[in-house]
Parts: C-alpha cells; sequence; structure tokens
C-alpha cells in the first residue's frame, strides 16, 4: 500500500509541474486576456498579476497585488494603474495542459514498463516444480 501511495504522490506531483511556457508580446499586440498570468515590464517597474487579478479598462491595466479583480466595482484607490503606452513588454505565462498529460501518461507507462520486464523476470527465473 505504501507503495501505491508513494507512486500517486510522484505522478502527481509531476502533474504540478506541468510544463510551462512564457511568451514575450509587444504590449500594444496583446489582446488582455484576464484569467493569465502576466509580468507588465515598464522602464521603472515590474508588476505581477495572478490571473483574476487585473482588468484593462480604457487603455489602462488595473490590477491589485493579492486580490481578485474580478469587475470594476472592485477598483479602489489602492489598485496598480498602468498605461498601455509605459509598458516596454508583457510575459505572459500559461501551462500546457496537452503537454503535460503526456508527461504524466508517458511516466506512468514508462513505469508500468519497468514493472512488467521485473516481473517477468521473477517469473522467468523461478524454478518450475511439479
Amino acid at each position: 500500500m505504501k507503495k501505491v501511495f508513494v507512486w500517486f504522490i510522484l505522478i502527481s506531483f509531476m502533474n504540478l509541474t506541468g510544463c510551462y511556457s512564457r511568451d514575450l508580446v509587444a504590449p500594444s499586440s496583446y489582446k488582455f486576456n484576464e484569467r493569465k498570468e502576466i509580468k507588465i515590464i515598464t522602464k521603472d517597474t515590474t508588476y505581477n498579476f495572478k490571473g483574476y487579478q487585473y482588468i484593462l479598462a480604457n487603455d489602462t491595466l488595473i490590477g491589485t497585488e493579492g486580490n481578485v479583480l474580478l469587475n470594476k466595482a472592485a477598483i479602489n484607490e489602492s489598485s496598480v494603474k498602468v498605461p498601455v503606452k509605459e509598458m516596454l513588454i508583457v510575459e505572459v505565462s500559461s501551462v500546457d495542459g496537452g503537454e503535460t498529460t503526456l508527461l504524466v501518461v508517458g511516466s506512468l507507462v514508462v513505469v508500468l514498463l519497468i514493472v512488467a520486464v521485473v516481473g517477468l523476470a521473477k517469473f522467468a527465473s523461478t524454478p518450475w516444480h511439479l
């Protein structure tokens, strides 16, 4: 039972690490998707926003550091406001679910093949007593 638990934890850990990609995009050409994690780089500051922590309104990115910002009614005085024209670059982080699934399934197949080969080797080396 312990081995099953260890393998479950190992495969779960691999799924959590996943396959991530980061794309560098010019702010003028990026269509801001509030669900994605982004990093905004200006000439003197870098801002990191997780999904649903920012909104694009009137060519200004409005975000919070730590609070979930789901609508414009949640904007307050402590919100960060960065005009798109002041942004140098936008770094967009995203998880590739397909590659992550292939990584986990491929690893599981390799582990099962190793277990099968070891099992067959033990079976073949067992003497037959009739």
